[in-house]
């Protein structure tokens, strides 16, 4: 009779606690086995290559770079890994884009060990799994103005508020001058905006940016 390996996992939290509970949880059960855990996304791209996960959980508190920047090139540098975040939703605008780039698995702390292990097995399975809170909340946002912006949108979006010119967009984020103009246009549209003012107004109104 063939035995199936256990899930390869790695923890990235920077609270000592949810490492520990997350160990428990895993402690003993043959279906899955904790390799390697860390507190810091500093170390975090040495130990999937020397490891070899098969999921890496991620909590966004994690010290040590941005949480989205890192799982951005997780995504991108171990393609074959699958990804899922147990954190909470404080940052309304980090969720819309952790959720846009592409991550397996978003589930909240208060979940509980069951539905954690439901959602590594359905992720390993080439599944995604979002706990029942954050499939509401992506269904809340869907309709409004930050489910329909892109994470470039939003980082245009942001140096104009800060009041930069499109040739200045430009050469901050290595664009045309062009593209920043149809990127600026598009916002425009979506917000229904008549002008610069206006836009970061109602920006700031759904809590894209804040003043």
């Amino acid at each position: 009779m063939l035995v199936s390996k256990p899930i390869k996992l790695i923890i990235a939290d920077g609270n000592y606690l949810i490492r520990q509970g997350l160990r428990l949880i895993f402690q003993g059960n043959k279906q899955f086995e904790l390799v390697g855990e860390t507190g810091s996304f500093e170390s975090i791209f040495d130990l999937v290559r020397e490891l070899d996960p098969d999921v890496i959980i991620i909590g966004l508190n994690t010290p040590g770079a941005s949480a989205m920047d890192v799982i951005d090139r997780l995504l991108h540098t171990f393609p074959k890994k699958k990804i899922l975040v147990i954190d909470t939703i404080e940052d309304k605008q980090e969720t819309i884009q952790i959720l846009q780039m592409g991550v397996h698995g978003y589930i909240l702390r208060e979940c509980d060990g069951e539905e954690i292990m439901e959602a590594i097995r359905a992720i390993t399975s080439n599944k995604n799994f979002f706990c029942s809170n954050v499939l509401q909340f992506n269904k809340d946002v869907a309709g409004g103005v930050q489910g329909r912006l892109s994470m470039r949108e939003v980082e245009i979006l942001k140096l104009i508020a800060e009041g930069l010119t499109n040739n200045e967009i430009a050469e901050k984020i290595f664009l045309s001058a062009h593209t920043v103009a149809t990127h600026r246009k598009n916002l425009m549209k979506k917000f229904q905006a008549k002008n610069n003012v206006d836009l970061v107004i109602s920006a700031i109104k759904e809590s894209i940016i804040v003043p």
